[in-house]
Formats: C-alpha cells, sequence, structure tokens
C-alpha cells in the first residue's frame, strides 16, 4: 500500500470511531509506524505519539491524565477471525478475568484504583482483543487426535475516555505476537498464549501511561 493511502487509513479509522464502537489497529500499518511523518492528526484532534511498538493516540486539548484518581473497566470484547471456532464460554470467561485483572495491576500501579461509579475525576476504560484464530481437533490419518496451529499474531486496542463527557483521552492498539511461534497443541495452551501476549501488552500500557503522566508527549504544532 501506498504511503499515502496507509496514512489515511490511520486518520479514517481513529476519526470514524464514535461512543459506541472501539478503534483497532489495521495491520497494514501497524508493521511500519516508524515510516510516517510525524505530525499526524485525526479530524477529532488526536495527534499520533511516535514509539516504538504500537500506536498511541492522545487528545490534543489540555490533557494531564494526573488528574484523575480512578478508572471504571467498562467494556471488554473479544473476538476470533472468521477462520477461527468459536470461543467456549469458559475460555472467555477465563480470558476476561484475566485480561481484568492485568488492568487492574497496571491502574493501580499508576495510581488509578479501579472503582465501581463513574465520577469527575475518573477515566472509562475499554479494551478490545481481536483476531483470535483457535483451531479446532481433528483426526490425523493414524486416528490420532490433533489440534491445528493457532495465528501467530493478535490485535489488542484500549480506549481511556472520560467517564463524566465521553471524550476520548487515550488509544494505543498493538499487533502483538503470541510466544512460542508455530504451536501445536491443547486448546487450554492456546489460551495461555493468548494471555502470554497479554501480559507484554499490559507492561507496555503501563509504560506508555507513566510517560504521558510525565507530560513526555506534549502536542505537536498544526500544520497551516
Amino acid at each position: 500500500m501506498h504511503y499515502v493511502q496507509r496514512l489515511s487509513v490511520v486518520i479514517a479509522a481513529v476519526s470514524s470511531v464514535g461512543c459506541g464502537s472501539l478503534w483497532t489497529p489495521d495491520k497494514t500499518w501497524t508493521r511500519d509506524m516508524g515510516s510516517f511523518a510525524l505530525p499526524v492528526w485525526t479530524t477529532d484532534g488526536m495527534y499520533l505519539v511516535s514509539g516504538r511498538s504500537g500506536a498511541l493516540f492522545l487528545t490534543s486539548s489540555p490533557l494531564d491524565l494526573n488528574d484523575y484518581r480512578g478508572v471504571v473497566l467498562e467494556e471488554i470484547q473479544i473476538s476470533t477471525t472468521h477462520r477461527s471456532r468459536e470461543l467456549k464460554p469458559s475460555e472467555e470467561e477465563r480470558l476476561k478475568g484475566y485480561f481484568s485483572r492485568r488492568l487492574e495491576h497496571v491502574f493501580e500501579r499508576n495510581g488509578w484504583p479501579i472503582v465501581e461509579t463513574p465520577a469527575e475525576d475518573v477515566l472509562r476504560v475499554r479494551l478490545a482483543v481481536r483476531d483470535l484464530e483457535l483451531q479446532g481437533s481433528r483426526r490425523s490419518h493414524f486416528g490420532n487426535i490433533v489440534f491445528g496451529v493457532s495465528s501467530d499474531k493478535i490485535t489488542i486496542a484500549l480506549e481511556l475516555r472520560d467517564a463524566v463527557n465521553s471524550d476520548r483521552r487515550l488509544l494505543f492498539g498493538d499487533k502483538r505476537r503470541l510466544p512460542f511461534g508455530v504451536y501445536s497443541g491443547s486448546d487450554s495452551v492456546s489460551i495461555r498464549r493468548v494471555e502470554d501476549a497479554f501480559y507484554y501488552f499490559s507492561i507496555e500500557i503501563r509504560r506508555r501511561l507513566n510517560q504521558v503522566q510525565r507530560g513526555e508527549f506534549p502536542p505537536p504544532p498544526r500544520s497551516s
């Protein structure tokens, strides 16, 4: 895809997000974020922050995350690819539980305990984990039950909004590689691979939040 086309994908993807949907990064540009010439602005006033992994967007309005004292974990979305079997209810429950615990750890370490009720000093958190490819079992020519190879990457996106006015404050999305490379094994190990990938995502988002709280990413100048 041409550079200008890839850049338009970034801006269109973020600008089109409304309160009812959650943006996730497009695989055509997350592989090569370093090729974009900064600054990159979206039509709804967010700017792209350079970094070694993923895509971080911040609002251009005066942003001080230190004004917030807690977070409400509003929604966790998990979806598979069209080639995958569906998640079992027990698998979805396990993953959502793990994601919630990791996010609680991240936010508490950043000074934001999980709270139950939105307030003026609270952020709403939404998470999307997508592109899971979980293969079902099948019988080999020798009669043994084997499991197909799952995908090697998943897409993860985290969104922070003001709990009162729903203004979006931060978006971070990334394509995360699953551990072990080529893999064949049980359903439980497939789910563990997703958990391991999310663990490293949670480390990265905590690092980025620390940087934002320290004011390391001021808004760039807009071109006239």
